[in-house]
């Protein structure tokens, strides 16, 4: 999966193409342990209602990851947080993330 390859995704609500600057909370946050720390990540995707960002992991067997940022602003001390969920291809992603946070919030 290439970058290139992102930037025609049918964003659904409550999903929506991410601002720059995420990358950084994203460091901020990220102690030893993590499974993101030391890796690459873009982010290309942004939930609208929470703080869930997907990020694009140019160099994962796991190319994409939904992370949700505390916005501590320091690192945490768990590697449990920020909470990371991966997915193995932009299709994994749409079906088993974007469309259930749709069909979740048509429903409310």
């Amino acid at each position: 999966m290439r970058l290139d390859d992102l930037a025609n995704i049918e964003w659904l609500e409550p999903w929506s193409p991410s601002s720059a600057g995420l990358e950084i909370e994203l460091e901020k946050e990220i102690g030893n342990g993590h499974p993101l720390h030391g890796k690459e990540a873009i982010a290309v995707g942004r939930r609208n209602d929470q703080d869930d960002v997907l990020f694009f992991l140019p160099n994962n067997s796991q190319p994409l990851a939904v992370v949700h940022l505390t916005w501590k602003g320091s690192t945490e001390q768990s590697p449990e947080w920020p909470r990371t969920k991966f997915y193995s291809s932009l299709e994994d992603w749409i079906q088993h993330r974007m469309n259930l946070d749709h069909l979740e919030l048509t429903l409310r």
